[in-house]
């Protein structure tokens, strides 16, 4: 009995929406005794060690009407109270929730941030790459449809440059399957992009910034499932869902998704860019250019299953989940590097198993102390095969020149090859959050991340070429402070971030180790309620990952001797939002100026057996620039946005190193990279149409802007070479239906509308005009 008198009482549940979405960061005052907490991500609460007797729970938080309610507790009670807020303005609450709530705490932290929440985009065939070309300052370029290589771009830094994130875990240790364009937007529920400057907590090294997926886990009840079927033969398909037992506290989360495509898009011929597609003639004295031709040998297919079982609403722990995630990934591969180089039998295939585990704690010991704690180990496998007995192909789909008895042992690539690698991927990550009063908040994050690929040649199992152990590790610890002035007008971060690196190109040769050291601020000040500037700096290191230092086998040759990247990163910019009755109009505008050494740029190269790309260190690259962004939305019924990026990204190293002889790139703008870019998205919408309550009908116009750019260091290319891209203008349209308040829903896509020629990485040609159809029931609660 007497122990039983020491346990406290306790109050705990979630603050919600109308829709019973969790409100995250909702202020929550406990009377007399004038406890306040916020709520987390996905609208939960607590109060612990409480005594027995009366007390006022006073809820808040902007877009939404104040709550109160009294509670009575009694002795060693454990109570749960739930709270479903009303909007304001009940015609402005889209606009509060997404634009008040989590969205305009993390664009007020100080940081050059994009928020993006995929709430208006759940049900289109848009997977998370496609959503994110619509932000400012990004750009995503692809070699080809769907599920092919890309090159991510922000503020003009791309590639490896940039980190990728799924609910702050490094995305790279999930497996070679989980990339942005294999993810579709269904399991998103807000996307985070970060430019030049990172905060710590998304423990990685970046030098051109990072991009986190926050998805729809831990909801407690929720299902979306998806199917979509268009163009090429495409078809997607997505389930998400999650439920947590009430009494037991059991959760169980279940994620994944399937894609597939034939990629036979048309490939045509494009004098404006001097690209034709040559064959050749019958009496073999020349070549004929095609007009068009479909590519051949292009299917695309991935798959990803994710299960989650554990506990949630412990005393011991809010979460703890052991998870298990496979993925899948057949490619067909019908380019090299660039299109000049055509493939016809080559191919890559891989798996990977990811078993996890996950624990998190919103107070440990004291009040105010939080942890986070992940961890994952990837066990991935991958299979290159290049066995054809024809050296090459043409567009239409015929060998370029028959088997040549000399050299039996050549396929497309090179010698005929049967390449199997065993990438295994080991991460650990802590997260610990002190909130020491409503000023004062610190942030620890440790991340350790270890690779091995190990690789032969099935074919030729004695050639010691891939027969090697290559390994990476990385070890990022990170500390940020973070302060609050003036009633949280003035918000400053102060952060150093340390960077572990140790690679072994091969088990017969010493690891080489080395250490660096970054740091940084960010701050942010509100002028008015509607008006706010804010500026951050960070002197960021990007270490070489495995492919750069290794290669990949097929298309990617590797370079050892590269040298850690790091960059001085500077953003200033201001952000406006006004709200007049049903109008909202909000403005966000920025320049930045990024100071890059030993910059990593990738180089293509083509030789009699194939087209190839290398990495490699420029000695300094200087970019500056400037985006903006413009939004207006009217009620539920308009939403019109509008973008624009510049940038300019130079070669300012003068001189060849170790001579007084100027550089023929010097001045010139880098290559392979669109300085000038926007977007439009405008969206129509009326609910209750039809004489029905629940419905709505939601029409969408996109459009994409790129202004001609040169594939070489701009002195070297212009119109009349084959390194010129001109302008791009590309138009997607989308019409949805949804019913019972969003629970079933029919989207028509149209994408390139005008079926306009474009091209990306290296020149290689996207697909033309396509024509999708997805189907999506979603529910929240049952």
């Amino acid at each position: 009995m007497q122990a039983q008198k020491l346990i406290k009482s306790s109050i705990k549940g979630q603050v919600s929406d109308e829709q019973r979405e969790g409100l995250p960061f909702a202020t929550i005052r406990l009377l007399p005794v004038n406890k306040t907490v916020a709520t987390d991500q996905q609208g939960n609460y607590q109060f612990l060690d409480l005594s027995p007797g009366s007390y006022t729970i006073q809820i808040s938080v902007v877009g939404f009407k104040k709550m109160e309610q009294k509670v009575v507790l009694k002795e060693s009670e454990a109570r749960s109270l739930n709270f479903s807020l009303k909007g304001s303005q009940n015609e402005l609450k889209d606009v509060a929730i997404n634009g008040k709530t989590k969205a305009a705490k993390i664009k007020e932290s100080g940081y050059a941030v994009n928020v993006i929440e995929t709430k208006q985009y759940a049900n289109t065939n848009s997977d998370i790459n496609q959503v994110l070309s619509r932000s400012t300052g990004v750009k995503i370029r692809e070699q080809g449809g769907l599920g092919s290589d890309y090159s991510f771009s922000i503020n003009g830094l791309s590639g490896n440059h940039v980190k990728f994130f799924i609910d702050g875990i490094p995305l790279e240790s999930y497996g070679s399957g989980m990339s942005f364009n294999n993810i579709p937007i269904n399991i998103a529920e807000r996307i985070e992009v970060y430019k030049g400057v990172v905060p710590p907590y998304l423990g990685s090294d970046a030098l051109g910034g990072a991009v986190n997926i926050v998805t729809n886990r831990d909801r407690g009840k929720s299902l979306d499932v998806s199917y979509s079927y268009g163009s090429f033969n495409t078809h997607r398909t997505a389930v998400s869902g999650s439920y947590t037992y009430p009494k037991s506290g059991i959760k169980v989360n279940v994620n994944s998704y399937y894609n597939y495509s034939d990629n036979s898009y048309k490939m045509r011929s494009y004098p404006k860019a001097n690209v034709y597609l040559q064959v050749p003639s019958k009496d073999k004295s020349g070549f004929d250019t095609l007009s068009s031709a479909k590519r051949f040998h292009n299917d695309y297919q991935s798959y990803m299953g994710q299960v989650e079982l554990g506990v949630a609403d412990k005393k011991w722990a809010d979460i703890a989940v052991f998870g298990l995630t496979y993925n899948n990934v057949k490619n067909e591969r019908q380019t090299g590097a660039t299109q000049e180089k055509i493939y016809g039998n080559v191919d890559a295939n891989s798996h990977s198993i990811v078993p996890s585990f996950r624990y998190r704690k919103n107070r440990i010991l004291v009040d105010g102390l939080s942890a986070t704690v992940f961890a994952n180990m990837s066990i991935s496998k991958e299979v290159r095969t290049d066995t054809s007995s024809f050296f090459s192909y043409r567009w239409d789909g015929k060998p370029d020149e028959l088997p040549n008895p000399k050299y039996p042992n050549r396929g497309e690539m090179g010698n005929k090859s049967i390449l199997h690698y065993n990438n295994n991927n080991a991460l650990v990550q802590l997260n610990l959050n002190y909130q020491l009063s409503e000023q004062h908040l610190f942030n620890l994050n440790y991340n350790l991340n270890s690779a091995t690929r190990e690789g032969y040649d099935e074919i030729d199992p004695y050639n010691q070429t891939y027969n090697k152990t290559n390994r990476v590790n990385k070890t990022v610890l990170g500390l940020n402070y973070q302060q609050n002035f003036f009633n949280n007008k003035l918000t400053n971060s102060f952060f150093g971030k340390y960077f572990g690196f140790s690679g072994r190109p091969d088990a017969n040769k010493p690891a080489e180790t080395a250490a660096y050291y970054g740091y940084g601020l960010a701050s942010t000040y509100k002028i008015t309620e509607e008006l706010g500037i804010k500026a951050s700096y960070e002197h960021a290191y990007r270490l070489p990952g495995m492919v750069e230092l290794f290669g990949n086998g097929l298309d990617v040759i590797g370079n050892s001797e590269l040298k850690p990247e790091n960059s001085d990163n500077f953003n200033l910019g201001l952000f406006f939002g006004k709200t007049i009755g049903k109008h909202r109009f909000s403005a966000d505008g920025s320049v930045f100026y990024r100071n890059a050494k030993d910059y990593i740029i990738s180089r293509p190269y083509t030789n009699s057996q194939g087209a190839y790309s290398e990495s490699a260190n420029e000695g300094g690259i200087k970019i500056k620039g400037a985006d903006f962004e413009l939004k207006y939305t009217y009620g539920d019924l308009l939403s019109a946005l509008v973008n624009m990026s510049y940038y300019d990204a130079v070669d300012r190293e003068r001189y060849v190193k170790g001579t007084n002889r100027e550089k023929i790139t010097y001045g010139s703008r880098t290559p392979n990279e669109p300085w000038l870019y926007g977007n439009t998205d405008v969206s129509v919408g009326k609910s209750n149409v039809f004489g029905k309550k629940g419905n709505r009908l939601q029409f969408n116009w996109y459009m994409q802007f790129v202004n001609d750019y040169s594939l070489s260091w701009s002195k070297l290319g212009d119109a009349k070479t084959k390194d010129y891209i001109p302008a791009q203008w590309v138009q997607n349209i989308a019409l949805t239906y949804s019913l019972k308040n969003g629970r079933y829903n029919i989207t028509g896509e149209a994408r390139n509308l005008t079926d306009q020629i474009a091209y990306d990485v290296f020149k290689q040609q996207k697909p033309g005009r396509a024509f999708f159809l997805k189907l999506r029931y979603n529910i929240n609660s049952f």
